[in-house]
């Protein structure tokens, strides 16, 4: 994993993660995927324990992925971190939002929190992911614009 990354706070690095994953969403479908990070931190230890354990995790949010075609992107931006905050006006709002839920200003979206959920895609991209989960037994349990949330 790049050091850029690891350099991160936690607000930062949070804010980066909701900005490269959900940057084109509503600020409701930004918040969700902050809950499924915080969900992740404090009921799915084999994620990770802290923000960066979790956000960084191979596989698990593809920004972070050398793979992802908007990986140079979320490298570029995690490098340039004071420039893009500046002067990137939805890395600012990630990171209003980021600050809001990490202080509990900004609550965490309940309907996710109350059934601790960990996983989410956007089945446009990941349609072989999503029929594997729903075979697993998982369920789509809330849809907000373009991201299926799975319990």
């Amino acid at each position: 994993m790049n050091e850029a990354f690891k350099r991160l706070s936690s607000t930062e690095l949070v804010a980066l993660t909701l900005c490269r994953e959900a940057g084109g969403e509503p600020v409701d479908g930004q918040i969700a995927v902050g809950t499924v990070i915080l969900e992740r931190v404090d009921h799915r230890k084999w994620d990770g324990e802290t923000i960066q354990e979790v956000c960084l995790k191979k596989w698990q949010f593809s920004c972070f992925n050398e793979s992802d075609k908007g990986y140079g992107k979320t490298l570029h931006m995690a490098e340039a971190w004071d420039e893009c905050i500046a002067t990137d006006l939805s890395l600012m709002n990630c990171y209003t939002i980021a600050d809001g839920m990490l202080s509990g200003r900004i609550p965490r979206n309940q309907v996710l929190a109350e059934a601790h959920c960990c996983q989410y895609l956007n089945p446009k991209y990941a349609a072989e992911t999503k029929e594997k989960w729903l075979e697993s037994g998982m369920r789509v349990i809330l849809t907000i614009k373009n991201h299926e949330f799975f319990a």
